[in-house]
């Protein structure tokens, strides 16, 4: 899928992703916490095993694209996307509450002060 994002944009194309960050919900998971309501989202408590397989809620009414078939840690999510060609990529990962990861693939060259303002442009405080 990367790679197709890859292919699809200009030139000097970038990418924004976010996703659920797989180690942070481990920690949870570890303390045995994976049923515990972790959040409260506008479609209810999510506990560690919604981030991990999917929102049981949603799949439960016949929602089967909320199953997830993969999951990353900052370092999976950066490797992902350096590997589909992209040539800088900055990334954060935000713990409790969130469990998420952010991350921008320049296709371009960048420096190192133009990727911290495009950073800040599109994530979130962390």
């Amino acid at each position: 899928a990367m790679s197709g994002v890859f292919r699809v944009l200009k030139e000097d194309g970038m990418v924004v992703l976010t996703c659920p960050d797989i180690q942070s919900v481990c920690e949870l998971v570890a303390q045995d916490k994976l049923t515990d309501t972790a959040y409260v989202s506008p479609a209810g408590p999510i506990a560690p095993i919604d981030i991990l397989y999917g929102h049981r809620a949603s799949m439960q009414n016949g929602n089967l694209y909320m199953a997830h078939k993969c999951g990353f840690t900052q370092k999976v999510l950066v490797a992902t996307i350096q590997s589909a060609g992209f040539k800088r990529v900055a990334s954060m990962s935000r713990k409790s509450p969130y469990f998420d990861l952010w991350a921008i693939g320049t296709k371009t060259e960048k420096e190192e002060n133009e990727l911290r303002t495009l950073s800040r442009g599109h994530f979130p405080p962390g």
